[in-house]
Formats: structure tokens, C-alpha cells, sequence
């Protein structure tokens, strides 16, 4: 019985000045099927450091493939760095390159290439003159320096640069990039020496020892036979990332579908983009930034269009079937996948939800995308059913389980199914309606209240206090406001542990800038001033002498139990009972 093909790896040392000089004339390039570039300064300063002492920094994946024709194996992506334009100083991304034979694509270690060519190729921040990443290089030949000559730049840095003779690390390269190396260097020195001053060609030497350890630096490389397939590369770079934890499970299905879909990568950034999305989605590399809330991601998008094409929302269960199949699938339900989240951001946006941070759970997003895509209207019960979910925690621990069952009840439009499972889940066999007890004991989630809060105030016409600007359709973000502000709490005499100022109680949904204009003040004033409307509209109590930050507890006991008949108004509304 044959085994399976094996390929040919081979291993070789490459300095950094080789792999600078294929990325200048154009040589090297990364696959679509890499994310974009996620990696701080603080770890672009930590390469640079172990560079320096000749630490090895991994290892790097390489792939140089022949084909026939005009057209290479794959799509590729731009580097992720912005030079600066020649009339402005000022980051512009750059262009993707032209693909030519004889290129080398990067299968692994896109984030480490792409920190050393931030530096060596004087990247700038996007639409700054800032140098991205800020790092400087200490050119005193004094011990400590020498021990460790680069810095970010900061605060605690500034009034040593002159003792450190501390300069952009850019300038020691830009022979790489086609200029003269010394004559920029010297240029930088100008800030802290004369020419004539002794130090000076110290440190001229110092950067020229810098220059040479950087650029002479080997990175151990493995390099692809040429005659490896597409998928195997594919299957490679997958298997690669799933050992190295580096790519979340959306991640690794968006580098296979670069096998199937033409332009996956751009047609995923430009979906991210549109203007239906805005506020709602979160855009390539940046998935991370968006730890709470919902956002339309490439995993979201992905994980709805398996749904769609094969029934399943799990990856691994792709993994088990007919890989090819299933994202073959995915690529033919890519279309009614995108509509689907276009129309569940619709149905949020037309009930006064302003933006995804105000979702608490990503998944309230997938099952409203799937029924809409399959066809079925997205009326108000859908609000009603994010709301309960919210308040109940749906969506809390192993999500999987849960969320292939909503899937399913949404592909059908059963909407009374998806509130029947929250029940189930939430082991409420009676009703979805939170009574006063669930806020005052803090049961239900506080997200979940604010997105019924969102959901009243549109009902309502609630305004925001001072300006009177309605919450809903406001220009500017929504912001959560402390009646009582933390200040005023910690320095009243008689405060005890029920005086926490985020208590649910506490708070409401105010414009930022009636949020900021507001501040640390006493609320008596401010409620006193406000219409009975705008009271009812953010459940403030009717007793004035509950106002007083002595009656604290009161205030947030009462407003809670307005809250929790809020919530219970707002479900019946929406016919979930």
C-alpha cells in the first residue's frame, strides 16, 4: 500500500538583507490566505532586541512556486506598511506588487516580516508623519546603551534621548531602501552632536556595528519544493497555524477558502466596508479590538455561509467531511450570506440600536442573518428575542451546541422556537418577562437591560438630558451616564458597600456630550430641571427625596424595579412572553 506524497522541505539561514532585498525588488509576497498584520510595537521592538543578541525568532515558511501563463497560483495581499508619500511625509499603504516568476511566497511568519520591514522600509502610521512603529536606536557607546540600544519612543524617554543619542532605528537603513545610510545618520546625530564633537564618530561606528548586526542576522527559513500543489500549500499553512494557536478557527477557513473562492480576501475586506455595516462590523486584523458587542466579521460571515451550504456551524466538522465539498458550499452561499447580515443590522438599526458595542452577545447578529437569508421577514419579535437572550445570558459559555440549534430554528423563521430555547436555557419554564428580584439581585445581564433600554427609548422618543437630542438617530455615540458619579459617591461620609456607582440603577443612556457637559455633579439639580416625560423616559423615580446621594440605595432599588417593569412592558410589546 503506497503512503501518502511526500514533499520536499528544505532548510537554509537567510539574513535579514536578503529577505529586505526580495521584498524591495518585488519578490516577495503573501498569499491572500494571510490576515493582516496584528503584531504591537512592543513585540516589533522585542524582534528588533532579539535580532540584535542573534536570538533565534523562528522560523520562516517559504514557498517559490512555477506556473505556466500569466497568472500566479494565488491572489496575493499587500504588505501591511504605509511609506511615506514624497510631498507630504505623510503613510500611504501600499499597492499590491506585480507578481513575476521566480517570487516567493510567505506561508509563515508574515507578522515577523512584516515588523522588520516597518523599520527597514520607514513605514509611517496611515495618514501621519509618525514613524509605525515610533522605535528609536541609542547610539552612545556607554555600557548601558550598548547593552540594550533599542526603545520605544515615550514619555519616561524623552529627557534621555541627548544622553542616549537616541535617533528613528529607520535611519540606520536607508541604504536598504536606495539612500545613503551615512549621510542619514549623520543627519540624525546633528540634533545632539557637532561634527566636530568626539562622540560623533563613536557613534557614527556604533551605528554602523547596529546596521551590520541587524541586517547580517540569519533567519532560518524552509522552503516549499516548487511542485506542491495548491491545496497542499493550503493544508500546510492551515495545519501550521492550528499548532501554533496563532489564528482563531475563522482564520484558518478563510485561508482554505482562498483555495475555492477568487479574491476571498478582497471580497471579504470589501463586504466589511459597506456602508450597511457601518458601526457593525469589524474590519480584518482588527477582530480582536472588539472584545464585547456584535460585529460582522470574516468569522461571522464564514461560519453563517457553512451554515447555509451544509447544515453545520462547527469547523471541525467541516474538517471531518469532505473538506473540498463543504467549502465549495460555502463559496456558492457567500451571496444570500452577505444580504442576510445586511438585513440583521437593519432590523437593529430600525429599532434604535445604534451600533454593534450595544449588542452584548456577536451571535444575536447570526441567527436574525440566517432566517433572512432563507427568505423569512425580520419584524419586531426579532428585537424581542435579542432583548431576552441579552437579559438571560444566552449566549454565555460553550456556544456551539446552542448556536447550531438557533441556526436551525432560524432557517425556518420559528422564531417562537429560538424564544423557547432561551427559555429552556435560561430555566425559565413560565415566562421570559424578568421580575423585579432578577435587577435587584443582579441576575440578568446589564447588557441585555441596556439594549432594552435602546429598545424603549425608541418606542418612547426618549431625549437626552441636558440637550434634548433624541437618543435614537443621535450623531453622536450613546454613552452609559452615572446619575450618582463615582466622585460624589467615594466622598460621601456615609458610604458603605452598597454604594457602588455602576450599579444597574445607577445608570443610563445618555449623547457624549451631555455626558461630558454633565460630569461630576450632583444629580438634584439635573433631575429636578428635566419634564415629566423625559423622567418616565429613563425610569427616574418620582420621589424627589430619593434624589440625595443619602438615599442612594433607595434611588437604585426603586429605578431598578422601573427597569424590570420597563423590560417586562417592552417583551409583552414584542410578543415574547
Amino acid at each position: 500500500m503506497g503512503g501518502p506524497a511526500k514533499l520536499n522541505l528544505k532548510a537554509a539561514p537567510w539574513k535579514v538583507l536578503n529577505l529586505a532585498g526580495l521584498k524591495r525588488d518585488g519578490r516577495m509576497h503573501l498569499p491572500d490566505l494571510q490576515r493582516g498584520f496584528v503584531w504591537s510595537a512592543e513585540r516589533v521592538h522585542a524582534l528588533y532586541d532579539s535580532l540584535y543578541r542573534s536570538y533565534p525568532v523562528g522560523a520562516l515558511l517559504l514557498w517559490e512556486p512555477s506556473w505556466e501563463g500569466a497568472e500566479a497560483p494565488f491572489n496575493t495581499r499587500a504588505w501591511d506598511l504605509c511609506p511615506a508619500d514624497e510631498a507630504t511625509g505623510r503613510g500611504q499603504p501600499e499597492p499590491p506588487g506585480t507578481i513575476v516568476p521566480g517570487s516567493l511566497f510567505v506561508l509563515d511568519g508574515q507578522q515577523r516580516l512584516t515588523s522588520l520591514f516597518r523599520v527597514l522600509f520607514a513605514s509611517r502610521i496611515r495618514n501621519r508623519t509618525s514613524p509605525d512603529p515610533d522605535l528609536l536606536v541609542a547610539l552612545s557607546a556607554r555600557d548601558e546603551w550598548v547593552e540594550t540600544p533599542f526603545h520605544l519612543r515615550s514619555r519616561s524617554l524623552t529627557r534621555r534621548m541627548k544622553e542616549g543619542l537616541l535617533v528613528p532605528a529607520e535611519v540606520l537603513f536607508a541604504g536598504v531602501r536606495g539612500g545613503n545610510e551615512n549621510l542619514a545618520v549623520q543627519k540624525a546625530l546633528g540634533e545632539w552632536l557637532a561634527p566636530t564633537d568626539e562622540l560623533f564618530f563613536a557613534a557614527l561606528d556604533r551605528a554602523n556595528a547596529i546596521r551590520n548586526g541587524i541586517l547580517h542576522a540569519e533567519i532560518v527559513a524552509y522552503e516549499i519544493d516548487a511542485d506542491a500543489g495548491d491545496y497542499n500549500v493550503i493544508e500546510i499553512f492551515a495545519r501550521l497555524n492550528q499548532q501554533g494557536v496563532r489564528l482563531r478557527p475563522g482564520d484558518l477557513a478563510a485561508a482554505r477558502l482562498t483555495g475555492q473562492m477568487s479574491n476571498f480576501r478582497t471580497r471579504a475586506r470589501e463586504v466589511l466596508a459597506l456602508p450597511q455595516f457601518q458601526g457593525f462590523a469589524a474590519a480584518e486584523g482588527h477582530e480582536e479590538s472588539h472584545r464585547s458587542g456584535a460585529f460582522v466579521d470574516t468569522d461571522l460571515l464564514i461560519r453563517s455561509a457553512l451554515f447555509l451550504g451544509s447544515g453545520g456551524v462547527r469547523y471541525r466538522d467541516a474538517e471531518k467531511r469532505k473538506l473540498q465539498l463543504d467549502y465549495e458550499k460555502i463559496v456558492a452561499s457567500w451571496e444570500p450570506t452577505v444580504q442576510g447580515f445586511a438585513r440583521a443590522v437593519e432590523l437593529y438599526r430600525r429599532n434604535g440600536v445604534p451600533s454593534g458595542e450595544w449588542l452584548p452577545y456577536r451571535y444575536l447578529l447570526f441567527a436574525p442573518a440566517i432566517a433572512a437569508a432563507r427568505g423569512h421577514t425580520l419584524d419586531a419579535r426579532w428585537l424581542g428575542w435579542a432583548i431576552a437572550a441579552s437579559v438571560w445570558k444566552h449566549y454565555v459559555g460553550e456556544v456551539d451546541t446552542k448556536l447550531q440549534k438557533d441556526a436551525a430554528l432560524a432557517e425556518k423563521g420559528d422564531i417562537a422556537g429560538l424564544v423557547e430555547h432561551v427559555k429552556a436555557r435560561a430555566k425559565r419554564n413560565d415566562t421570559l418577562a424578568p421580575d423585579d428580584e432578577d435587577l435587584l439581585r443582579n441576575i440578568v445581564s446589564d447588557g441585555g437591560v441596556f439594549l432594552a433600554m435602546l429598545g424603549y427609548a425608541h418606542k418612547v422618543r426618549a431625549r437626552s438630558f441636558p440637550s434634548g437630542k433624541l437618543l435614537n438617530g443621535a450623531t453622536e455615540p450613546l454613552e452609559v451616564h452615572p446619575f450618582f458619579p463615582r466622585a460624589l459617591l467615594d466622598s460621601f461620609p456615609g458610604r458603605d458597600n452598597e454604594y457602588v456607582p455602576d450599579r444597574l440603577g445607577n445608570l443610563t443612556l445618555l449623547a457624549r456630550s451631555d455626558n461630558e457637559e454633565l460630569g461630576d455633579g450632583p444629580p438634584e439639580a439635573v433631575l429636578s430641571r428635566l419634564d415629566v416625560h423625559d423622567r418616565f423616559a429613563h425610569y427616574i423615580p418620582d420621589d424627589r427625596g430619593l434624589w440625595t446621594v443619602e438615599n442612594y440605595k433607595q434611588f437604585c432599588e426603586q429605578r431598578e424595579r422601573n427597569l424590570a417593569a420597563m423590560v417586562r412592558e417592552l417583551l409583552a410589546a414584542l410578543e415574547i412572553d
